[in-house]
């Protein structure tokens, strides 16, 4: 009884497990040629487009005339390139026969990074959309973005390329690092058996978004990071001054016949905390990116070229000033006008849209224009650009 029971259970087991068991996909060197028309980009939405061309191997697909399973002879072959693809398929997957490449079937792998350069496991299938390989979508039931499989009854992977597109949904990606790499699946005539097959060769995207580079999936070594444009967006303010005492300055610039800055005037605002020097930005794929920060004056520079002018709207008398940035975060960020021009590195804490805010601090100094009273302004228009 006991005999009987174990041969039942044998029996079940081996049915259960032989025709649905896919193997893990093996990696081809010669898979794919090359690739071509790389093309990655984000949106106004934060959402980010993708797409690209592969151009696969020469006679990857060909098969031997009589299409006869298990079929060796280099006389069936209409190219040697094709003979020569199926005795190394044989040999990676260590097959007594051969087994074509069926043109029904396609992979693809999608690999995300980090700003790090460590595998992003949160990007899953569900945030990507329009995912089309030669027109067909995907057939997945797991959520994964590898070894996402296509099946078309139509043989649209008979091609000898694949067109790819897709998009990552909004805000999904903190860094836009991509990789990728395609196969294809070997199926048995006879028992269905499916072998994977994805090439090691893969691709990922130059900073610009418009070239295609060298990916290895195999490696862990993360691609190059998109660089974006952060779209700086900066609100007009004007920076009132409280009113002032000018016999202070008048005096300082009698009594020394030049200007100081120990005897300059810290010039208040009517409103500090609207006053704010603030730059607001778009975040994603701004990793180790520099911008200056500079501002040119309406009324020009001083003779000694340390100073703007406010000159008094009813003449032409001046009072040279001084404007120190100040930051609450970082005093590595702080910077003096119209001494510096300021390379910044912009802060980038992982969250959709990020802000930097200086606080002004101005400086008033004397001149031999300066009078006792009267109103004066200026206007400053300041310029961001990244470091080259």
């Amino acid at each position: 009884m006991n005999v009987k029971y174990k041969h039942l259970f044998i029996s079940t087991l081996l049915f259960m497990l032989s025709p649905t068991v896919i193997a893990a996909p093996y990696f081809y060197n010669y898979y794919v040629k090359n690739y071509t028309h790389c093309s990655v980009k984000l949106l106004d939405d934060s959402s980010v487009e993708v797409s690209l061309q592969v151009n696969l191997a020469d006679n990857i697909l060909d098969s031997p005339h009589n299409d006869k399973e298990g079929g060796e002879h280099k006389e069936g072959w209409k190219y040697k390139e094709g003979w020569e693809h199926r005795q190394r398929l044989k040999e990676l997957f260590k097959l007594d026969k051969f087994i074509p490449l069926s043109p029904n079937h396609a992979l693809l792998s999608l690999y995300f990074y980090d700003a790090d350069g460590s595998p992003n496991t949160t990007i899953q299938l569900s945030h990507i959309s329009h995912l089309t390989l030669n027109g067909s979508s995907p057939k997945n039931t797991s959520n994964s973005t590898q070894e996402i499989r296509f099946e078309n009854d139509s043989a649209p992977f008979s091609k000898t390329r694949y067109s790819v597109s897709f998009k990552v949904s909004a805000n999904a990606l903190k860094s836009i690092r991509i990789g990728a790499t395609v196969g294809g699946i070997l199926i048995a005539h006879s028992t269905k058996q499916e072998y994977p097959l994805l090439s090691s060769k893969g691709v990922s995207f130059s900073p610009s978004g418009h070239q295609c580079e060298y990916f290895d999936p195999q490696s862990g070594i993360a691609p190059q990071s998109l660089k974006v444009d952060p779209k700086f967006h900066l609100i007009s303010s004007i920076w009132q001054l409280k009113n002032l005492d000018l016999d202070y300055l008048l005096e300082a610039l009698a009594a020394h016949g030049k200007l100081t800055t120990a005897r300059g005037l810290h010039a208040l605002l009517v409103n500090p905390k609207a006053s704010q020097f603030c730059l607001s930005y778009r975040s994603i794929g701004i990793e180790n990116t520099k911008y200056m920060i500079k501002a040119s004056s309406l009324n020009g520079l001083s003779a000694n070229n340390q100073h703007f002018q406010l000159r008094e709207n009813a003449g032409n008398n001046t009072i040279n000033y001084q404007v120190r940035m100040k930051n609450a975060e970082n005093r590595g960020v702080n910077f003096e006008l119209p001494k510096e021009q300021k390379f910044i590195k912009l802060r980038n804490n992982n969250n959709d849209t990020e802000q930097m805010c200086w606080s002004p601090k101005i400086w008033l100094y004397g001149t031999d224009t300066t009078i006792d009273k009267g109103s004066y302004s200026d206007t400053l228009n300041f310029t961001i650009t990244p470091e080259a």
